[in-house]
């Protein structure tokens, strides 16, 4: 069951939302403000964050550049508009305050069942990214040219050195990256980032932080907000 983060300043608030999130065997987290949960900065869960101010936009620009979780963020009675702009942010989902426990649990299993894997691939490539900082500069030179030219030979015109060096430099980083083959040592380096795909992807125009399970429920707000 993962852990979900509650982040509120205001100290009734907060301790009623963790009874409601204990009561549904969710283990919470209290945290008073969002620069005590980046101190702490857990590596997996929820975030459910009180909105106000611009605290859970900053809070998902700064998650975007560290470690990615999904937020979600509540107030009372909130207004249609604030809820599109949050969403567009890269909030995952919205929801009311008070909040009950079928709400909650509902917006909870369909979050939990959405970012399952977007939290594995996430466990991937920071694994990846370990294992690609024990790399010297030109080893990671090497592994990135392992997959536009392929052959030690290809590799070795292309940088002006030997194949035997070539060789040499391949051995290294596959023993470093623990891995048999050069299929698998790509695919640390495409986990990890080394080709900078990361960068590719943003730009495409979907955004990619969208919360999963909310989409539906975004393309309707957005519509309300429209019209």
């Amino acid at each position: 069951m993962s852990k979900v983060y509650v982040v509120d300043d205001d100290a009734v608030r907060r301790a009623q939302i963790c009874r409601l999130l204990a009561g549904e065997n969710i283990h919470p987290e209290p945290f008073d403000s969002i620069n005590e949960l980046l101190q702490f900065m857990p590596s997996q869960g929820f975030i459910l964050v009180h909105d106000q101010g611009e605290g859970v936009f900053e809070l998902v620009q700064r998650l975007e550049r560290g470690r990615w979780l999904p937020v979600i963020a509540y107030s009372d009675l909130p207004e249609t508009a604030r809820i599109v702009s949050a969403m567009q942010s890269g909030v995952a989902s919205y929801v009311t305050y008070p909040l009950t426990a079928v709400e909650f649990r509902r917006e909870y299993d369909k979050l939990n069942s959405a970012f399952a894997t977007k939290f594995a691939k996430q466990q991937r490539s920071t694994a990846a990214r370990k294992m690609l900082e024990t790399l010297s500069k030109r080893e990671r030179e090497i592994l990135t040219c392992m997959l536009d030219h392929g052959t030690s030979k290809a590799i070795a015109r292309h940088l002006g050195i030997s194949p035997r060096t070539v060789e040499a430099h391949r051995a290294s980083l596959m023993a470093r990256l623990e891995v048999r083959t050069a299929a698998q040592a790509i695919r640390i380096a495409v986990e990890g980032d080394a080709f900078g795909l990361t960068a590719e992807v943003s730009t495409l125009p979907d955004n990619v932080t969208l919360g999963i399970a909310c989409h539906d429920r975004y393309e309707e707000l957005v519509e309300q907000v429209s019209a």
